[in-house]
């Protein structure tokens, strides 16, 4: 009798939430509400108001750590099953690819600002190294982003054949080179700059300028260019 009016309980609680959020939307919702609401299609009896609460102080109640994580560490953490862990990783997915279509029917990439916050988006959830070229048309939107290589924490291999293979394939008029330091530090290195020089060299060869080389640290970037230190030989049209 008691499991039965648990679950009425439950039954109307969710419909007091579905129905809430069709009237306002949800702005006025706390995160954890928005999780529970989630957890709706993966727990279809359960009190997922708790479960909500638990996931959020695992991850600190920080929704990028949460969107951001790996499925098995969900489940692990979380003890979540494998379908919501899924779930989980889908949605994030789905976000990304959601910004990256923004980004690309909008942005005209003409500054370290807007390139900055670009690579933000792109890299800050990494766990491991990556490096991506940003091609660019002559009046510097952007037509596509290829990842050239993902390494390790600390490193990750660059190879100026990638680099030329992309930009061919894009038939790109500029780049922008972007990767991550997932150490936190902002610090260009000295493999930083020897491999932003080679890639400035290849690419002039081929009359293609290279814009920028964007570091990214947690939610953070720095400009190679606005540092000064990107050396084209040649320049924008």
């Amino acid at each position: 009798m008691a499991e039965k009016d648990e679950k009425a309980i439950h039954s109307g609680h969710r419909k007091r939430m579905r129905e809430r959020f069709l009237r306002s939307g949800a702005v006025g919702f706390a995160d954890h509400e928005l999780i529970e609401m989630i957890l709706y299609n993966t727990f279809p009896r359960q009190d997922t108001n708790k479960i909500a609460h638990k996931i959020l102080e695992e991850y600190d109640n920080n929704l990028c750590m949460l969107i951001e994580a790996d499925p098995a560490d969900l489940m692990f953490r979380c003890g979540l099953n494998e379908n919501t862990a899924i779930f989980f990783a889908i949605t994030a997915e789905i976000l990304r690819r959601y910004s990256s279509e923004r980004f690309k029917n909008k942005a005209v990439m003409d500054n370290s600002e807007i390139a900055g916050k670009y690579c933000v988006y792109l890299l800050s959830h990494e766990k491991a190294e990556c490096f991506y070229v940003i091609s660019l048309d002559a009046k510097s939107r952007l037509i596509n982003t290829t990842l050239i290589s993902r390494g390790t924490v600390s490193e990750t291999p660059v190879y100026i054949r990638s680099v030329v293979e992309a930009v061919i394939k894009s038939n790109a008029r500029s780049v922008i080179l972007a990767h991550n330091h997932p150490g936190g530090s902002l610090v260009p290195t000295v493999s930083d700059i020897e491999t932003t020089v080679s890639v400035v060299k290849t690419l002039n060869i081929l009359d293609v300028c290279v814009a920028d080389h964007i570091i990214v640290a947690d939610d953070k970037y720095l400009s190679m260019n606005d540092k000064g230190l990107i050396k084209n030989s040649i320049k924008f049209n």
